[in-house]
């Protein structure tokens, strides 16, 4: 009875916290852009498709360039270096240059302008990829597949989400530091509060402003290249996370470090045991989580801005 309970929930508890690790990445970048430049960008969830698409390349061309020809160790290795640091690095390049050319100039708009805008942003995204990469799902299953399986209960489970969770908890822990510890972080932290006040000091805040914006695109696209390998990517993704990523910001609260970790636990609980039990229900159940933190705490759980 244990044994079989057990079979049953492991899969789906180590699946909500490979799911709660993507929806970190995505919606913590999202917060600290939307702390500093109050800029409610819809887009940015397109940044984790576009790094999805990125790493299926990368790990493409790794197989064609080294495949067969190395030991599985130098080839996972490779795959590391591609996901880790080549696709944040092309999609942030990328998002850099949007943010010069599309965001730039409605910074300081009513949010109501910003979101259409933004939404135009995904859709014209969108197309792009689906031009570039196709309209058919892409998938990328060789750095799962090199990491292989463990014998879960008697079943097999791939390792690779466990990894990816291992990794975003990392990057959670180096968030913390950066943000307490840094000096770019607790500035970062204070324009937040009054970009202004920083700025008479002498701080360069558009500088501080581009920093911050790459780190967080640069953690949307993570979010996308560990989420290849145990996924595929299809044309209207980006549409899905953006629903999940503002769930995030507005469960857990904007600017909130330890919001964003909270949230998107609670979402990715929710989602995997409701897709499992309830499937017709899963999206519902988040949006029924968003209206009952709204009416009880509109702030978020560990927010000072109200949504």
């Amino acid at each position: 009875m244990v044994t079989d309970l057990l079979t049953q929930q492991a899969p789906i508890i180590l699946n909500a916290l490979f799911l709660a690790s993507v929806l970190f990445l995505l919606g913590t970048g999202l917060s600290i852009i939307y702390g500093m430049l109050n800029f409610l960008n819809l887009a940015h969830a397109a940044f984790l498709v576009l790094g999805a698409y990125v790493a299926s390349t990368v790990v493409t061309q790794t197989v064609g360039l080294l495949g067969g020809s190395v030991s599985g160790t130098v080839l996972f290795l490779a795959f590391m270096v591609g996901l880790l640091i080549i696709v944040p690095a092309v999609v942030s390049i990328v998002g850099l240059g949007m943010e010069q050319v599309m965001f730039k100039p409605i910074y300081g708009l009513e949010d109501d302008y910003q979101l259409l805008a933004t939404f135009g942003v995904i859709l014209m995204m969108e197309d792009s990829m689906k031009f570039i990469w196709g309209g058919l799902p892409v998938s990328a299953t060789a750095p799962s597949n090199a990491l292989g399986g463990m014998n879960l209960f008697g079943n097999t489970y791939p390792w690779w989400p466990v990894f990816a969770t291992a990794i975003t908890i990392v990057i959670a822990i180096v968030l913390y530091y950066f943000f307490e510890e840094t000096r770019l972080g607790k500035i970062t932290l204070a324009m937040a509060e009054d970009d202004e006040i920083v700025g008479v000091t002498g701080i360069d805040t558009r500088s501080v402003h581009l920093k911050v914006y790459v780190i967080g695109v640069a953690l949307a696209a993570l979010g996308g290249a560990l989420y290849l390998p145990n996924a595929s990517v299809t044309g209207g993704l980006a549409l899905q996370f953006v629903i999940l990523a503002f769930a995030v910001l507005v469960i857990g609260g904007l600017g909130s470090l330890k919001g964003a970790i909270a949230a998107s636990l609670l979402i990715g609980f929710m989602r995997s045991f409701s897709s499992y039990y309830v499937p017709q229900l899963e999206l519902a159940i988040v949006f029924l989580l968003m209206a009952a933190v709204m009416l009880i705490k509109p702030t978020g759980m560990f927010g000072d801005i109200e949504v």
